[in-house]
């Protein structure tokens, strides 16, 4: 096969993900709220994907406890990430999402007891620097901290997803010829719809403004559904098809291309514009990106995981 054939699919995948937060603003703006948007969303998707789990019901349970872990976080990560893109600037919120080299990192380090190898630890700095970049205040000289929910959001966001990454490492195993196994992609994001979607349920059953739905809920939620089955299971498809036959540092790579479609869609669809101190924080965390994809494709425990 041509790679350029899944490096296309995985590219595509990371421009709908960096433009998910348009399609959840409009459901916000429609009256439907992140909770129930949330709620449809990603029960749609998990009753879509109902039938192909059932045909691999063996490997779901074969992923046993740390698939249920990994879903699970996978799970909240969604839906805050929701919560996250309508709340907060997209491309601050993006940007301190892909701290997770870094959160990953140091998870291999003291969890995992790996060394740290030289490009992990350039990657740690320069994605440390630019959070200091884009959490700065200019003029002050205080430590940068999160400037409100969103912020808070992004980095909690990139923190679970660097901590499901590492359940799903505890959970692979090496076969008999040297080759790693852990879990399906498909396991994973069949898992992560159905506890988002619990998650959702919860939230609306708790939350007194979301528990009745009103009659802009009720209008909206055919617009949902459409939504999880025209974003959002065409994105997740495509990136666990291309992943699956594609370099795994040059994926790395490609999904950098989520905070570049971020940032032009923000900008011409939001109208936010971009400072002189946010392009710089930029830069070092799409380095930040870069280093931690080379340091995957020079490992080839980490090319076969």
């Amino acid at each position: 096969m041509n790679p350029a054939i899944p490096a296309g699919a995985i590219a595509l995948s990371a421009v709908l993900w960096g433009t998910w937060w348009w399609p959840m603003r409009l459901l916000d703006a429609q009256g439907l709220g992140v909770a129930w948007a949330s709620l449809v969303i990603y029960v749609t998707a998990a009753a879509f994907l109902a039938p192909f789990a059932w045909a691999r019901r063996r490997h779901l349970r074969a992923g046993g406890p740390v698939l249920v872990g990994v879903g699970a976080s996978l799970g909240a990560l969604l839906v805050l990430w929701n919560l996250a893109v309508v709340l907060g600037d997209v491309v601050r919120v993006t940007l301190l999402f892909y701290l997770t080299p870094v959160w990953a990192t140091l998870l291999a380090r003291f969890v995992l007891r790996e060394t740290v190898g030289r490009l992990r630890a350039l990657a740690i700095l320069a994605g440390l620097g630019g959070a200091a970049v884009v959490l700065g205040v200019p003029g002050e000289t205080a430590v940068p901290v999160p400037r409100g929910a969103g912020d808070l959001l992004g980095l909690a966001c990139g923190i679970i997803f660097a901590v499901s990454l590492t359940l799903a490492r505890l959970g692979s195993r090496t076969t008999a010829d040297g080759e790693t196994q852990g879990l399906g992609g498909f396991e994973q994001s069949f898992a992560a719809f159905v506890f988002a979607g619990a998650g959702s349920a919860l939230w609306v059953a708790l939350d007194p403004a979301a528990r009745v739905p009103g009659e802009a809920v009720v209008t909206a939620m055919p617009l949902a559904a459409v939504v999880a089955l025209a974003w959002l299971l065409p994105q997740t498809i495509l990136v666990l098809w291309g992943a699956a036959r594609f370099d795994p540092g040059r994926t790395a790579i490609l999904m950098l291309l989520e905070v570049i479609a971020a940032s032009v869609s923000a900008t011409i669809v939001a109208g936010d514009v971009l400072s002189g101190r946010d392009l710089a924080g930029c830069a070092l965390i799409l380095v930040a990106g870069a280093l931690e994809a080379e340091s995957l494709r020079r490992a080839p425990a980490a090319k076969t995981a």
